[in-house]
This record gives structure tokens, C-alpha cells and sequence, in this order.
């Protein structure tokens, strides 16, 4: 994903310009088209820039384990991205109501329903309070469509820090039985692996997590370590969790694919969500460290 994803216009015009300049220096082409984009963010609705600076403002660095099975959805704990995209390259506005909870699955709805931005809504939803170092962990079920994200990963950056680190889970739709497992620092990103899930994604449930140290990052799906990366720059400013469904405008074709699925209602399914501090252990009997001495 990418830096200055929030589309709010945030902060002084000079500050973001400057941000995007050192990124699209970075970020290989995808990224690049992101970046410049975001410098010109579409505004939905007026309430927008209160929405979000309320529910923006930066917490103390170090923020408890949870671990969240959605028996509903914790405004306390979450905040529902609503009313805007997030640049010229997305391709659905962000709705509230997009984001729905039936049986204690939080139900990310990719919807076809004409509005003032896009004739498409999508879901996202972020944790309020930021993350640092620990494991991060969800149990979901994918969306698959040409076109199509589905994503879970920790930002930083504008409007809560002036860094830009990120650590990625990306799963294409147009290829559900691989992942895309990627990080930025300081905003440079191109650490870009396709790495296989084992199955289909979409067609049911699977583990993610990713370990985050000082020193190294580990992916793992269902258990099973998929990627190391160690040594080297490394992220180190404390973020948020995110969790989102979208689709591209054509510009992300070459990435994504090319959007022409005719359903009206696409799905990705969350079974439960969390996040372990270091030092801590086994806060949930699914829980990956709970395999550890």
C-alpha cells in the first residue's frame, strides 16, 4: 500500500509536496502514480477533515495487546474510514456502511453503488490507537476479482508521523492463491514479494501474521514461515493496523488488473484480529505464539 492514504489534505500544502517528491525518488512505477495522486486528495463531504482529525490523534507509542473476534465493531478500538478516496488511482469511495458484521465475521464489502466520487463503495477500517514492534495476526477470507485488494498491514505516517514505515500483506485478486509481502522505510517501498498462500485464498479462512522486530520481519501463513527479512533498514515508527478492501482505477491496471467484474456485492470475510506485544505470549489459544517456548 502507500503513504498519505487517508486523502484528507491534512497539514500545510508545502509539507505533503515535499513528502510526495522524496517518495516518487523511491517508489518503483505503481508506487510513484500512487504518490503523486495522494498530493491531490477528493473530498466527499465537508465533515471530512473533522472525522478524521478526531480520530487521528497520535496515542502514547507503546498500545496494549487485543485481540478483537467481532461481536461487533469497537468505535473505542476502530475507526471506519467514510466519504472520500483516496486519490486519482482508487477506483471506490471508502464507506462506514460498507463495513458490516453478520455472525461474528467483520464482512469488508466491495459494493456497486454510484455516488459523487465513484459509481463504487469499499471498506476500510483502522485501529485508532498505533502499534510498534510485536505480532501482528488476522484470520480472513479474501476478495478475488481483477482489479481487486485485499489487504492487512501497519502505516505511519502523514497526517500522524512525518515517516512513512509499512509492513504489507496485499493479496491481488486476480491471483488468490498468492500474496504480495512487501515494507517501506523512511517511504521507500520496492521489497516486493510474491509469495504463494498454499490454496485459494478466497475460497475459505487462513492465518496472517507478520512478526515485527528491531532487526527482522517474518510473514507467516497458517502457521508456516513464508519470508524473513533481516538485516538492513528496517521499519521502527509505530503504526496503525489496517484492514481494507478496494479496487483501482484503470492507472493501477498494470498492477491490479483490470476491473470488470458485474457483481454488486464482493466480499472479504475477518474471523478475528490481533496484535501481541513483545514479551507476551499466547493471548488467544489461535494465537502463533502460543506454539513458542
Amino acid at each position: 500500500m502507500l503513504m498519505l492514504r487517508y486523502g484528507t489534505g491534512l497539514g500545510p500544502v508545502a509539507r505533503i509536496a515535499t513528502l510526495v517528491l522524496l517518495t516518487l525518488a523511491a517508489l518503483p512505477p505503481v508506487r510513484a502514480q500512487e504518490a503523486a495522486s495522494a498530493a491531490a486528495p477528493v473530498r466527499g463531504d465537508t465533515e471530512l477533515n473533522a472525522a478524521v482529525s478526531n480520530a487521528t490523534t497520535a496515542p502514547a507509542p507503546v498500545a496494549a495487546s487485543f485481540f478483537d473476534q467481532f461481536d461487533g465493531i469497537d468505535t473505542k478500538r476502530w475507526y471506519l474510514s467514510d466519504g472520500w478516496v483516496n486519490g486519482n488511482w482508487h477506483g471506490c469511495t471508502w464507506a462506514r456502511s460498507n463495513l458490516v458484521v453478520k455472525k461474528s465475521i467483520l464482512q469488508l464489502q466491495l459494493t456497486y453503488a454510484p455516488n459523487k466520487l465513484r459509481n463504487y463503495k469499499c471498506a476500510e477500517i483502522r485501529t485508532l490507537k498505533s502499534y510498534g514492534y510485536g505480532l501482528y495476526e488476522v484470520r480472513m477470507r479474501t476478495a478475488a476479482a481483477y482489479g481487486l485488494n485485499t489487504a492487512m498491514f501497519t502505516y505511519s505516517g502523514q497526517p500522524l508521523t512525518n515517516v512513512h514505515d509499512e509492513i504489507d500483506f496485499e493479496f491481488l485478486g486476480k491471483s488468490p492463491r498468492n500474496v504480495q509481502l512487501n515494507f517501506y522505510v523512511s517511504g521507500k517501498g520496492g521489497r516486493e514479494t510474491s509469495n504463494p498462500v498454499g490454496a485459494d485464498a478466497s475460497a475459505a479462512f487462513h492465518t496472517y501474521a507478520f512478526e515485527w522486530t528491531p532487526t527482522t520481519l517474518r510473514w507467516y501463513i497458517d502457521g508456516k514461515l513464508v519470508r524473513t527479512a533481516a538485516g538492513g533498514a528496517q521499519p521502527r515508527t509505530p503504526g496503525q493496523f489496517f484492514l481494507s478492501l478496494w479496487m483501482g482505477s484503470p492507472q493501477l491496471d498494470s498492477w491490479l488488473g483490470a476491473f470488470t467484474d458485474k457483481r454488486s456485492l464482493i466480499t472479504a470475510d475477518v474471523d478475528w484480529v490481533a496484535y501481541t506485544r513483545p514479551g507476551e505470549r499466547c493471548k488467544f489459544s489461535a494465537s502463533l505464539s502460543c506454539n513458542r517456548p
